[in-house]
């Protein structure tokens, strides 16, 4: 039979303490870093201090960040219950997702990805026989829709509405395809 220490797991797979992961966070990466790194997770408005205290930095250090990045409109501010609370601004937001789009596929890829959710969409129509995923919505709440329909209409209803959203990403990457992908080149002014 085998000794003890070989039934332990590999050193790959163990889970350290957290506190050493916090550490290396912090050694590792400046503090405006890990201030954009939290913010821009974010799925919900967070005050500075809840920030702060995720980024491992002091409030008024995470405050001057945000700000920054509120002046730079990569973050939105915005005063709830007295306090001011930081989210991530929706068209940089944007502006990412095609941006990315952009420069981790070729246009035929892009092409190929808004057919698809084009396709995906129709389906849904045809399936559910509705216009919109707010009409699929509609019937998950009517009062003859069995709690396991309603399930599944809300998922398809989420389902549909991404594939909308892929759609007009994608096509929003189309129109800006050739000025932002890697093989763009400014036109040179011939007068200087």
């Amino acid at each position: 039979m085998a000794d003890d220490e070989s039934l332990a797991p590999p050193e790959a797979i163990e889970i350290g303490d957290e506190a050493e992961h916090t550490d290396e966070w912090t050694e590792e990466m400046p503090g405006v870093d890990r201030v954009i790194s939290v913010a821009l997770t974010l799925e919900q408005p967070r005050t500075a201090d809840w920030i702060a205290e995720q980024a491992e930095v002091s409030p008024t250090t995470a405050r001057g960040h945000l700000e920054r990045l509120v002046d730079l409109h990569i973050l939105s501010a915005v005063e709830q219950r007295g306090a001011k609370t930081y989210y991530p601004d929706a068209a940089y937001q944007r502006f990412k997702e095609v941006s990315q789009l952009i420069e981790e596929h070729t246009r035929d890829e892009i092409e190929t990805i808004a057919v698809t959710a084009k396709e995906d969409i129709e389906e849904l129509r045809e399936t559910y026989g509705v216009e919109s995923p707010d009409e699929l919505r509609k019937l998950a709440t009517a009062e003859d829709t069995s709690s396991t329909e309603a399930r599944e209409y809300f998922k398809k209803a989420s389902e549909w509405d991404s594939h909308s959203h892929m759609v007009s990403i994608a096509e929003e990457a189309l129109e800006r395809y050739e000025k932002f992908s890697e093989h763009y080149q400014p036109p040179v002014d011939s007068a200087v």
